[in-house]
């Protein structure tokens, strides 16, 4: 019988209160997994990935799921993963390493991010949804995606996006056009996993903006370690193990796990 151990791999922040989030996160992971979990940072916060990957490596684990605890498929992913897993492999070549993709766009973080703005202000007319920002176009416009999924799933009248570093438009603009469109207030919501500087920033620029301009505009919290996060990430897991298949797309209507073997019994003779 073997023993599979997951080891989450989150960005890493100097903020206290972020690598606190990232650390309850993990301990979320271990209340549903069945096995050994860790968690390690690609930087600026410990334990680095590497080390995790060696700590968990100890534990009698015959196999070994990295998920990225990761929301767009940006560089982080494409990059540090793909490096961590050969690592792994190298490393402990007696373990059967699964690299899990980003958690990408589900409806469970749509819902998440709808909880965020709704603590605000539940009567909200316009949005604006803010990232990280990337050189990684795909991973900017899937933003733009989340946003008019966010935008459907509350009927906002108006919703826009924005980054608050690396690609335009910024906070600024992207607030600016959202007033030009006859906003009156704005909910800004951050879609972030955890806290850290970029929240601040976006947080300033939000409150300079708006004394500016005097338009109320409130600033949601990050999306935060939550059962939800668990969940979409729970999907990405069962896809690293071959667990389940779902439908194309995370967010449609009709997506219901099926199990694989299921699967394939009913394509039997």
């Amino acid at each position: 019988m073997t023993t599979s151990g997951l080891m989450l791999m989150g960005h890493g922040t100097k903020s206290p209160k972020g690598q606190a989030q990232f650390h309850e996160l993990v301990a979320l992971a271990a209340q549903r997994f069945d096995g050994p979990v860790t968690g390690g940072f690609i930087e600026l916060a410990q334990p680095s990935m590497s080390d995790a990957i060696d700590e968990i490596a100890t534990k009698g684990i015959d196999d070994l799921i990295i998920a990225p605890v990761v929301l767009l498929p940006a560089g982080h992913l494409k990059d540090d993963a793909a490096q961590l897993a050969n690592y792994a492999r190298q490393r402990w070549p007696r373990l059967a390493v699964h690299l899990a993709s980003d958690l990408g766009t589900t409806s469970e973080l749509i819902d998440r991010l709808n909880q965020r703005i709704d603590a605000v202000d539940m009567a909200t007319q316009a949005i604006l949804v803010v990232g990280r920002g990337s050189s990684d176009p795909s991973a900017n416009a899937e933003l733009h995606a989340i946003t008019r999924l966010v935008s459907e799933s509350r009927r906002y009248p108006l919703a826009h996006t924005a980054f608050v570093s690396l690609t335009p438009p910024d906070v600024t603009a992207g607030l600016e056009t959202l007033a030009l469109l006859g906003a009156q207030s704005v909910v800004v919501a951050p879609y972030f996993l955890f806290h850290g500087v970029l929240l601040d920033r976006i947080g300033q620029q939000a409150a300079d903006w708006a004394a500016a301009r005097d338009i109320p505009v409130h600033v949601s919290e990050e999306l935060g370690p939550h059962s939800l996060i668990i969940d979409s990430l729970w999907l990405r897991v069962q896809e690293a193990i071959g667990g389940v298949v779902r439908t194309s797309c995370d967010t449609c209507l009709y997506r219901s796990p099926i199990s694989i073997k299921n699967a394939m019994q009913d394509e039997l003779p």
